[in-house]
């Protein structure tokens, strides 16, 4: 009997061992890491970099009373790179981090990020068509889903309406070609005090790359291995480029001549029109005439579709608390409270359909329109949703650089097109393959 006794105590005393370390290893305080930079991705003016991050870590901690969420302040974007590079190699990475375009594939390739598709797959609380499909894209690295998009921006044209006014021109539509937007910069650019130099302009800022984008072409395959030069949509966006330029007959315009109102069209992303439309910047910007956003001008084989960056956020594979993890990522990519403050305080676009189409972000965007003009997001939105996501590969920066230095001298020569692209084409392959 006494032995009985003694095992059921033993067995007691277990259970209560088992039960206070299971409550204890459930409540035993936690760190997360995050890894972040200062300032706007955008390099654009933003005072409030940390708000938005700020209230994400006090929800979560809220919710995870155990856990503290701890970030480095203070570093810069410049820095970003590096710095998560030296943490790496120190075995010290954060458990989540801020990953710019151009470093999801070097980080991916060396191994320090988490591929996500396990936990996208098994979580009955997420679903990837939330998103606008190019932001999601842009966290795919071959065909694995690498990091989650937490801001995008887009480029636009936008449109110097009291120029077109004084010009007896309409505003383009919505769905405008190249052909109509040659024949307004034609039309506009002109010497208008007779001094014998053009002083009005029809376009400031328009490249190749813009024209390559919106005639369905690329510039590089999305492995980054070889590059997509030779091919007709190229040849034609390159053409166009030419006849724009050809239009300023040897003359420049510059950034300031569109701030004073000389020239008609600038392609810009939509962080620095959200950037310059409130005051006190548009007192010292664009004040001296009204202005519209609307899609790019496409090509015959293209459409109204312009290049999108987006901001990710990752998580790293050496992470020890990788479910906490997966759901600080989802508080900060697809969270709506969180998405619909990246309207408030900071520059870019929600990456979720349903945050970028309500009526509350409606709001914030007409704040940031400018004079009587109307911020029309049935365009906007299907900007996003057709946009193409800019895919920076690890030798993107200086394969790019080669292709446009090529590009841009063969712009202001009459050698032929075809003839200079296709080698140039071989050079590339040949860069992209060491």
């Amino acid at each position: 009997m006494k032995q009985k006794v003694i095992a059921v105590a033993a067995a007691f005393l277990l259970i209560v061992s088992i039960l206070l370390y299971m409550t204890y290893q459930k409540n035993k305080p936690i760190t997360l890491t995050f890894g972040m930079f200062a300032g706007s991705n955008w390099d654009v003016p933003n005072g409030e970099s940390y708000k938005i991050i700020d209230e994400v870590v006090e929800r979560f901690e809220r919710k995870h009373p155990n856990v503290k969420v701890e970030y480095v302040s203070g570093l810069q974007k410049s820095d970003y790179s590096e710095w998560l590079s030296q943490q790496a190699l120190k075995g010290n990475l954060p458990d989540v981090f801020m990953i710019r375009s151009n470093d999801l594939s070097t980080f991916s390739d060396i191994g320090i990020m988490q591929n996500l598709n396990s936990y996208i797959h098994k979580d009955d609380a997420f679903d990837k068509a939330a998103y606008f499909t190019p932001s999601y894209q842009s966290g795919t690295y071959q065909k694995k889903q690498y990091a989650l998009p937490y801001e995008s921006v887009p480029t636009l044209m936008y449109v110097n309406r009291t120029l077109l006014e004084k010009e007896g021109i309409s505003l383009p539509s919505d769905n405008w070609t190249w052909a109509d937007f040659y024949d307004i910069c034609r039309r506009v650019t002109k010497d208008t005090n007779e001094d014998g130099a053009l002083d009005q302009f029809g376009v400031y800022g328009y490249g190749w790359q813009n024209a390559v984008a919106s005639n369905g072409a690329t510039v590089f395959n999305a492995e980054g291995t070889k590059a997509t030069l030779s091919d007709e949509r190229v040849y034609e966006a390159i053409e166009f480029t030419r006849r724009l330029e050809e239009l300023n007959q040897g003359m420049t315009p510059t950034s300031e001549m569109f701030d004073k109102g000389q020239v008609v069209f600038c392609p810009m992303r939509f962080s620095e029109y959200r950037t310059y439309k409130p005051y006190p910047w548009r007192v010292k910007k664009y004040s001296s005439f009204e202005w519209e956003c609307i899609p790019m001008p496409a090509g015959p084989q293209g459409d109204n579709v312009s290049e999108l960056d987006t901001l990710l956020m990752g998580m790293a594979k050496t992470s020890q608390h990788k479910d906490l993890a997966w759901e600080f990522l989802k508080m900060l990519s697809y969270d709506e409270t969180t998405q619909e403050d990246i309207f408030a305080y900071s520059q870019g676009v929600s990456v979720l359909k349903d945050i970028t189409n309500s009526k509350t972000v409606s709001r914030y965007l007409q704040e940031d329109t400018p004079g009587e003009s109307a911020f029309k997001l049935d365009f906007f939105n299907k900007t996003m949703e057709h946009a193409i996501p800019v895919n920076k590969f690890s030798d993107y920066d200086q394969a790019m650089s080669v292709a446009d230095s090529e590009i841009r001298r063969l712009l202001s020569t009459d050698e032929d097109i075809k003839t200079m692209v296709n080698t140039l084409q071989s050079k590339l392959d040949i860069l992209l393959q060491n």
